[in-house]
């Protein structure tokens, strides 16, 4: 039985292996870039041109960086604001981010949009 059942592996192994050689001595296909965009052809009102693209990430890059001058002015401990500056990283409009921003912010400072 033991000897069936280490059959069965290396024959196992042997046609997995196969098939992997296969893939790699197969052509590549070529692979074209569209010069239109599907969305642009139906509804061009709904892409925006790289110009707004542009000025869309500055505004988030600006956003961000005053959510870190935010987070790095108020007292909380290392880790805590470790952890924030990532999550901030990962998603620019994290609720947790927001939540530590709103509980430790006066609410009579004016804070610049």
């Amino acid at each position: 039985m033991k000897k069936i059942t280490i059959l069965g592996g290396v024959l196992l192994c042997f046609i997995m292996s196969v098939s992997t050689v296969q893939a790699q001595d197969s052509p590549k296909s070529d692979v074209r870039v569209k010069q239109r965009m599907l969305l642009n052809q139906f509804e061009s009102d709904y892409v925006l041109t790289a110009n707004e693209r542009v000025a869309l990430k500055q505004a988030r890059l600006a956003y961000q960086y005053r959510m870190k001058e935010l987070l790095d002015s108020i007292d909380i401990s290392e880790g805590k604001r470790r952890r924030l500056l990532q999550e901030l990283k990962r998603n620019p409009l994290s609720e947790k981010v927001q939540a530590v921003i709103a509980n430790h912010i006066s609410p009579d400072k004016n804070i610049e949009q």
